[in-house]
């Protein structure tokens, strides 16, 4: 014979109570797995969403410009030059030597005023893009023929100096840019290479392609062979620019090719 409590425990009431609280206990589990789940999909959105350590890279020197502050300039690449050094005109290069790229401000004999801006792409996977007109200019990625034809050029081979570089003068619809140089060069401590170029340059006409800045000459139209022959203009069409010198002056001085190589006295 059930006593009074037996009799309560089995009764349909209890069975009732039990249920609800089996239900209970299943939806909390399920709850507590939607939210485990909820949190796992978040964390890899996060993860997938984050910029990489090269595209925060990117962003940084995008904020870099010509007529900047040294100050400001240091404020933005949060660290000190790396090299200096001071020119002959009486201005000075600051140089950066970072993982992915090299940085090079001009600065004005005071040590106030950014006159230009380099920057020298060590690895393909750097991509820094900037506003070109209608259109964005991006390191290894945009080819010399998208940027236009040139107003001077000029390139070098050697042990210890090797690029190729054209000038864009006077440039309209460039917010606080007025020239800009593009081009590439060997790194010496990444993946850029000259090799393809070198070949173009060393079969380019005689008298074509100067190889010191100070031998071109802006009031000379360049010749339509040196941008169009082969081997010499086949790679401006299918070849990335990987080096990008920005100012807000009418012309580009010899100052601001200053090789990254020497500049760091060989310390890569």
């Amino acid at each position: 014979m059930e006593t009074g409590d037996e009799a309560r425990a089995n009764s349909p009431e209890s069975e009732r109570h039990g249920r609800k609280w089996k239900t209970a206990e299943r939806l909390l589990g399920a709850l507590a797995a939607l939210i485990a789940v909820i949190g796992g999909v978040v964390w890899v959105v996060h993860r997938v969403t984050m910029d990489s350590p090269v595209e925060k890279e990117e962003e940084l020197v995008e904020q870099l410009r010509p007529g900047q502050t040294l100050d400001r300039a240091t404020e933005i690449m949060d660290d000190k030059p790396h090299y200096t050094q001071r020119l002959a005109s009486g201005n000075r290069i600051y140089q950066y030597n970072r993982k992915w790229e090299r940085i090079q401000l001009l600065v004005d004999p005071d040590n106030i005023s950014v006159l230009s801006v380099g920057i020298y792409a060590d690895r393909k996977e750097f991509r820094p893009s900037f506003p070109l007109g209608p259109t964005r200019l991006t390191l290894n990625r945009t080819p010399y023929a998208n940027v236009g034809e040139p107003s001077q050029l000029f390139g070098y081979c050697g042990v210890h100096s090797r690029n190729y570089i054209e000038v864009h003068s006077s440039l309209p619809e460039m917010a606080g840019v007025t020239s800009i140089a593009v081009g590439i060069h060997d790194s010496f401590r990444g993946n850029t290479s000259m090799n393809p170029v070198c070949g173009g340059l060393r079969d380019a006409p005689d008298g074509c392609i100067p190889d010191e800045f100070q031998q071109a000459d802006a009031s000379t139209p360049i010749n339509t062979e040196c941008l169009t022959s082969a081997p010499a203009g086949d790679f401006r069409k299918s070849t990335a620019i990987t080096a990008f010198v920005v100012t807000k002056q009418l012309d580009l001085t010899g100052d601001m090719f200053q090789s990254p190589y020497v500049v760091a006295g060989g310390n890569d």
